[in-house]
């Protein structure tokens, strides 16, 4: 191991209980705390060289701080994610309904229905409201203005809750 690692690993480790208390208060479960000191001490890492401060402690507990603000500001701006059951380990569908909405949607439909919306529609969809991207990483990814992403998503989402309705997804919704 070279003395860089070291030194961080000696000047790091002893405040990870710290960091972990302080990430679990922030996050919404042990696992969210768990990715939120991953990430805490991934960028401490690489900030590193830069660090010169009186206490190590209190710069990794703001790092840990303001990378929960940054993942709280990033989720207010996106809808709620829920899954269609406890036991379902696939991927998470938007929704702005009620859970008991949920439990009555087919998975298996609106996957059908999102394959038969255009692709471009599809693909935005996909990366902002089940990927969680927001609209401009999504046009910066698919090199294109954030304006055409957010006509995309509106589009497809447009389509998709037509197709939803024509199958009767939600018949037995009051």
């Amino acid at each position: 191991m070279n003395d860089a690692k070291r030194d961080f690993l000696e000047a790091t480790l002893p405040h990870l209980d710290a960091v972990y208390r302080v990430a679990r208060h922030v996050g919404r479960d042990h696992h969210g705390a768990e990715d939120l000191v991953q990430e805490t001490f991934l960028r401490a890492f690489s900030a590193f060289d830069s660090h010169s401060g009186p206490s190590t402690r209190a710069w990794l507990v703001t790092i840990c701080l303001n990378l929960a603000r940054s993942e709280g500001r990033r989720r207010s701006r996106r809808p709620a994610e829920v899954t269609l059951s406890e036991a379902d380990e696939r991927e998470p569908l938007v929704v702005g309904v009620p859970e008991e909405v949920l439990a009555r949607i087919d998975q298996a439909i609106v996957a059908r229905a999102l394959a038969r919306i255009p692709e471009e529609q599809r693909v935005a969809i996909v990366l902002m409201d089940l990927a969680g991207h927001s609209a401009s990483e999504v046009a910066e990814m698919l090199s294109c203005p954030r304006s055409t992403v957010l006509s995309r998503v509106h589009r497809g989402r447009r389509r998709l809750a037509a197709m939803l309705v024509n199958q009767d997804v939600n018949h037995d919704v009051s």
